[in-house]
């Protein structure tokens, strides 16, 4: 089904803004589809180029202004769309420009770690900020569930979330930032894998399991980790955030080509998958650290098989 729609978004760019519009405003009842109006942008510049994935994005931003000036507020579907396709738009030219997965992904990074310390330059204390956007929500969940019955064996659970609650503002900017980058990275990557399978099989595949971020990236994203555990600031704690996160994909990147070049059977990576996603979020620490660790050992070439005996994963 999705492959369909991809074929059909890169016929045109009215095409792609009719689909990626669409997906956008399905992503309001089903928040997951906003991966997949990312990325059917994303594949309209890969494969189509700038100039007619400039068209598709006007031609949407054009189309979601007409229909929402009905319900007089315009302006906000053209910044809602900006503000999920642009990370993408760019990481996308760039990832055509260069034929560089690692390049795009680090100019996500860039975008996401900036986003941060703009954040810290503009705003006075970000933590206060997002503390009492947390105790807004706080107050209208607890309004709307009033009356509900409290299972007093969910005490120790309920005392995690208060302790949760309570922090939450100290990491929301790094957490925030973060966020946009897994959505348009994950984004890029479905487009990749799109592009792949009507133009180039099997070519994703090889890009990344070669995906490392290079000495430079992990020697700032190492200095950042570090320096956020020896000294306690806000905002190099949320910079840190973005770091781990960045480098967990460098860290699946060396899983998926240990586990090809060791002939595992594609359920042994399927099962590392359910593993990772039963210890969220700590998995993502132990993603991100072997990503960076993955700089300096590179544990890919540590791992010699036959070649021809490897088999695609």
């Amino acid at each position: 089904m999705w492959q369909a729609l991809a074929g059909y978004a890169v016929r045109g760019p009215v095409q792609g803004a009719l689909l990626s519009f669409s997906t956008l405003l399905l992503a309001l009842i089903f928040p997951p589809l906003v991966v997949v109006s990312n990325a059917l942008v994303a594949l309209i510049w890969l494969r189509l180029g700038p100039q007619k994935g400039l068209i598709s994005v006007a031609v949407a931003l054009l189309a979601g202004t007409f229909i929402a000036s009905f319900s007089g507020n315009p302006v906000f579907p053209a910044a809602l769309m900006l503000s999920f396709w642009l990370p993408v738009v760019l990481m996308a030219y760039l990832l055509r420009r260069t034929v560089s997965l690692n390049l795009a992904l680090l100019a996500g990074a860039a975008l996401a770690l900036v986003g941060v310390l703009v954040t810290y330059l503009v705003i006075d204390d970000p933590a206060q900020s997002w503390q009492s956007m947390v105790q807004q929500i706080r107050a209208q969940t607890e309004a709307a569930s009033a009356g509900t019955a409290i299972n007093s064996s969910n005490e120790a659970a309920n005392a995690r979330v208060e302790a949760w609650l309570a922090n939450a503002g100290t990491w929301m900017t790094g957490f925030s930032a973060a966020t946009q980058f897994l959505v348009a990275a994950s984004s890029l990557l479905l487009a990749r894998v799109w592009q792949a399978r009507m133009f180039n099989p099997g070519g994703l595949q090889k890009e990344f399991h070669a995906l490392r971020f290079g000495l430079a990236a992990g020697a700032v994203g190492l200095f950042i980790v570090a320096a956020s555990v020896f000294i306690e600031n806000q905002m190099l704690t949320n910079l840190a955030i973005v770091v781990i996160v960045v480098f967990a994909f460098q860290g699946l990147a060396v899983l998926h080509a240990i586990t090809a070049k060791l002939k595992m059977h594609v359920l042994v990576l399927v099962g590392i998958y359910a593993f990772l996603i039963m210890l969220a979020p700590d998995s993502v620490k132990v993603l991100g650290m072997l990503g960076l660790a993955d700089t300096w050992v590179d544990f890919r070439s540590r791992v010699r098989v036959n070649k021809s005996d490897s088999q695609d994963i």
